[in-house]
């Protein structure tokens, strides 16, 4: 019960942020690339295509393409999609690349 509420508040959440003004600061272009991929992947709810991009997230992380932050957002991302949370997991990763416009 307290799980289904909680999955409930994070869309929510995210609006609220928009509304609020935080957000994503500027990402590298890799960044931007694998939240492309995973929004594509959450949207269709793919979780073979999810699971590709879990693997792009470490592979960049390890070779520096990736902050450790950037890293960080992407990963929730994906454990938002794993956990069956496809519409939160959808919405981040829109959230990410609007964040990214004209800044």
């Amino acid at each position: 019960m307290k799980r289904a509420r909680l999955l409930n508040a994070i869309p929510c959440f995210v609006l609220l942020c928009c509304l609020a003004g935080c957000g994503y600061p500027k990402v590298s272009p890799k960044t931007y690339e694998i939240s492309k991929a995973l929004y594509s992947a959450c949207n269709r709810k793919s979780a073979e295509h999810v699971a590709k991009a879990s693997e792009l997230i470490e592979t960049h992380h390890e070779s520096g393409d990736l902050s450790k932050r950037e890293a960080k957002w992407l990963r929730e991302i994906v454990r938002n999609a794993e956990s069956g949370s496809w519409e939160a997991a959808t919405l981040e990763a829109r959230q990410l690349m609007e964040d990214q416009i004209d800044k």
